[in-house]
């Protein structure tokens, strides 16, 4: 672990780091009045590594307030413990420090992983989490084969069959469905209604979006109707 001992004062202006926390928190921007723990920075470093990337806001709180730290050198180890040791692959941090009277603000850069999924070490089982608006919350197996298919820059090619003339006869009746509620209609099992939309939102035929934390699947705006083609796996 590389702990620098030092960290630059940030370019940024007071005003516009203000302006940015004004916004509150989204699906870029984290705010921690302290680090609890490795385990629990790794999450959100985990779930914004898997999105966007972002700013992890140590020494503001919940709400906004800019409390400050005393010492950023427990945070940096800890922060630098969970993207290095508990993130896999490991994800890339850069430090900035700003003064807000007398006390530091940390602000953590984390970057967006080229090698996704980026999965959090647990004692029984990896996981990854994604970023939702202010929330982080767990990749779905649909979601860890688009990240795994855009990582590696996957070629898809599958025969449009039974299962897909389900699910798009389905859509085009109630506009929307989860993979469980494809596996259920189509007759097929979960891994196999995972995969099949994986590769139908790879190739932009169905988009997925989330709602109460549960993700859904439905025609892509721009064709709001079923290809008359598909080719893909």
């Amino acid at each position: 672990m590389d702990l620098t001992g030092h960290i630059p004062y940030s370019n940024m202006h007071l005003s516009d780091i203000k302006v940015l926390i004004e916004r509150g928190e989204n699906d870029t921007i984290e705010f921690k009045q302290t680090v609890p723990s490795p385990d629990k920075i790794a999450r959100e470093i985990c779930a914004l590594a898997n999105t966007r990337g972002g700013i992890i806001f140590v020494g503001v709180s919940d709400h906004g307030e800019l409390v400050g730290i005393r010492d950023y050198f427990e945070e940096e180890f800890w922060i630098r413990q969970g993207a290095e040791e508990l993130c896999m692959p490991a994800v890339q941090v850069r430090f900035e420090v700003i003064e807000v009277k007398k006390r530091d603000i940390l602000l953590v850069h984390v970057a967006e992983s080229e090698r996704k999924p980026v999965f959090l070490k647990q004692k029984k089982k990896r996981i990854a989490f994604i970023r939702q608006h202010e929330e982080n919350v767990v990749a779905s197996p649909e979601r860890l084969r688009l990240m795994a298919m855009e990582t590696r820059d996957t070629e898809i090619t599958f025969e449009y069959g039974p299962k897909e003339q389900r699910l798009f006869q389905y859509l085009r009746e109630y506009g929307e469905i989860s993979a469980d509620g494809f596996a259920k209609i189509a007759g097929i099992s979960a891994t196999m209604a995972s995969r099949t939309l994986a590769a139908l939102v790879k190739t932009g035929t169905l988009s997925v979006f989330f709602r109460e934390k549960q993700e859904y699947f439905c025609f892509t705006v721009s064709d709001n109707k079923e290809p008359q083609t598909v080719s893909g796996t």
